[in-house]
């Protein structure tokens, strides 16, 4: 499942108390992803990081009942005592589940199928989920028991995916030339591969979003660029990212679309294309999609769909302005729809 689907069919399971298992590779995403469903749910987001719990971590302490018959009782703590007093719509979530050691996955099977630990049971508003690289990652991921397998109602693979990569990435202000790169070059964004070095030997989306950060704070040198995604992808972004040096001026393309230069060479022209879908408003539409339509189809579909993308991912963030005006609201935006190019484009974007 591409992130984009496995977000939808969470939201959407978790609304019903489904049990959902995510397995991926790192940096894919999936505690991430989990983090802004229960957000945006209104849930609290308790993370229990497994393998650093046992049993005794899970079950509590035991100590002398208060009445002091003799039996023992178990106190409860940290992020299950908080799950188990909840009153309101909470997402338990047990991340890193595959590193557990085995003792600490057979003390949560009874939690996870039955909400159920010694004779207390989790609060109905109470949803559990999970997390877990798959052996072969090179994660420290050996398996899972059985039984606690099927305790989950489902387990779903997610595999990253630039469509959903790029749009988050412009959502959240990822320099324009980055989304270029990725869009021009898929396979980098998930070339990941474990080693037993003390480097990064390959890239990841997590990675990319770190590479991001530190771009827009002015870092680009290739050192720390490699502790993100590995040299050899570090190399090449840096490489792709010289291409501003022959853009024309973005703003420009906007204000005079019919003679503002376009670049000749390829990549420039994925870069000036995501440049323009960074900033497509209502207002300016029309005049974004004047200037892309000297460019190649391609370059023309991309810049569009990820606009729109990066607008839906901004609306499931809430991070809209107050007064913004949808895309689609623009009568430019209606006049390109209904042609034979905009059916086209949002046709295979939908």
């Amino acid at each position: 499942m591409k992130p984009s689907e496995y977000e939808t069919f969470i939201e959407k399971a978790y609304k019903s108390g489904r049990r959902v298992l995510a397995v991926g590779k790192p940096g894919v995403g999936k505690t991430f992803i989990n983090g802004d469903v229960a957000k945006r749910l209104g849930m609290d987001f308790i993370v229990l990081c497994l393998p650093l719990d046992d049993p005794s971590t899970i079950r509590g302490y035991p100590r002398p009942p208060k009445e002091g018959n003799g039996d023992a009782v178990h106190c409860l703590f940290d992020g299950m005592a908080r799950a188990f007093r909840a009153q309101k719509p909470t997402l338990l979530f047990l991340d890193d589940i595959g590193q557990a050691s085995e003792s600490t996955l057979k003390a949560v099977m009874r939690v996870v199928q039955f909400g159920e630990l010694d004779g207390r049971k989790l609060p109905d508003c109470v949803t559990i989920a999970g997390a877990t690289n798959d052996v072969g990652h090179g994660a420290g991921v050996y398996g899972m028991i059985e039984p606690l397998k099927s305790r989950f109602h489902t387990i779903i693979e997610v595999e990253t995916h630039v469509d959903d990569v790029v749009g988050f990435g412009l959502a959240r202000g990822w320099p324009s030339w980055l989304c270029a790169f990725l869009r021009n070059s898929p396979q980098a964004l998930n070339d990941w591969k474990p080693s037993k070095s003390m480097r990064i030997d390959g890239a990841c989306p997590r990675g990319w979003s770190y590479l991001a950060e530190w771009d827009n704070l002015g870092v680009t040198d290739p050192e720390v660029w490699a502790g993100c995604v590995g040299k050899g992808q570090a190399a090449a972004a840096a490489a792709f990212r010289e291409l501003i040096n022959e853009l024309p001026d973005v703003d420009q393309c906007l204000l005079d679309p019919d003679s503002s230069p376009v670049p000749e060479n390829p990549s420039a022209r994925f870069l000036v294309a995501m440049a323009l879908a960074s900033k497509l408003t209502a207002g300016n539409f029309g005049a974004g999609v004047k200037y892309l339509s000297r460019l190649p189809a391609m370059f023309r579909a991309y810049a569009v769909r990820d606009a729109f993308r990066a607008e839906a991912q901004k609306r499931k963030d809430a991070s809209l302005p107050a007064n913004y005006r949808a895309l689609s609201s623009s009568r430019d935006f209606t006049a390109w729809a209904v042609s034979s190019d905009g059916k086209d484009i949002m046709s295979a974007a939908s």
